[in-house]
């Protein structure tokens, strides 16, 4: 079994977005899942004239997202968050690669650039459309056996050692919250803080210190949002952060809002499930 490298994190005010999407995830079986995370479907329904924005922190990730009008598309890793504006019924269904997986994959390191996006037919041809065409009318179980079947299809003849090597480090960043620094990470895995650069640089696009750095984000938005009234400096210390004051600016920097601030959404989102399910 294939050891996790992206958490279930990354959706902002999950109380509230629980009103208006459902959002499921399926795992991947057999060789694919070496480089592809797992298939994810995401539903909505909105009265009429009602709309919702999703808002997500993006893992370090390709996505492959199939989409009822703009078609398949394939999305770089996400530096900054997204913006998902909702109206009207809806359903998205995807497939997320492991940090570096799509380059693995491709066997192109210019795969490895982040907040891209092109159209999926652009890299696969015409058949890509095709399955888009069927994936969107159909129900998430054949959605993940067709994509599934069209990616096996196409993977690579022989595994590669640098890519293998680069997911254990980055399953060990996810998992072990006590790594907070590249030279840690390096030091763990017997090779030198260039090398996990250059390694990093390669497939993701991105440097080690920023992946460490989303994850940590992942953690402390899920744990603000689980405990609101949570001491912001005891959170900032478990996770890595020198001092609190540096925590709320890299938060503020990337989510919109100081950790503080952003608690007592969740907190309100949370009141007002509790009030509209009496």
């Amino acid at each position: 079994m294939e050891r996790r490298t992206a958490s279930d994190k990354g959706l902002l005010r999950p109380q509230e977005a629980a009103r208006y999407i459902e959002l499921r995830r399926y795992p991947v079986e057999g060789a694919l899942g070496g480089y592809v995370e797992r298939f994810w479907s995401v539903r909505w329904d909105l009265p009429e004239g009602a709309s919702y924005e999703s808002v997500v922190i993006p893992h370090p990730a390709v996505n492959l997202s199939f989409m009822p009008v703009l078609g398949a598309e394939v999305h770089g890793p996400g530096t900054a968050i997204s913006r998902h504006p909702l109206t009207g019924a809806g359903r998205v269904f995807g497939a997320k690669f492991r940090p570096g997986g799509f380059a693995a994959f491709t066997g192109e390191e210019t795969a490895a650039l982040p907040d891209w996006t092109i159209g999926a037919a652009a890299l696969y041809g015409p058949e890509a459309d095709e399955l888009n065409a069927v994936v969107v009318s159909g129900g998430d179980r054949d959605a993940a056996r067709l994509v599934s079947a069209f990616l096996s299809a196409r993977l690579p003849e022989r595994p590669d050692p640098r890519y293998e090597r680069l997911l254990r480090i980055v399953a060990a960043m996810l998992e072990d919250r006590s790594i907070t620094r590249v030279d840690q990470a390096a030091e763990r895995f017997a090779i030198s803080p260039k090398s996990v650069q250059r390694l990093f640089q390669s497939y993701i696009g991105l440097g080690p210190k920023w992946l460490i750095r989303r994850y940590r984000i992942h953690d402390a938005a899920d744990r603000l949002a689980a405990d609101p009234a949570v001491d912001l400096a005891r959170l900032a210390a478990e996770l890595g952060w020198s001092d609190q004051a540096h925590f709320t600016h890299d938060f503020k920097d990337l989510i919109g809002s100081p950790p503080a601030a952003y608690a007592e959404q969740c907190a309100s989102a949370g009141r007002e499930l509790v009030m509209a399910s009496r």
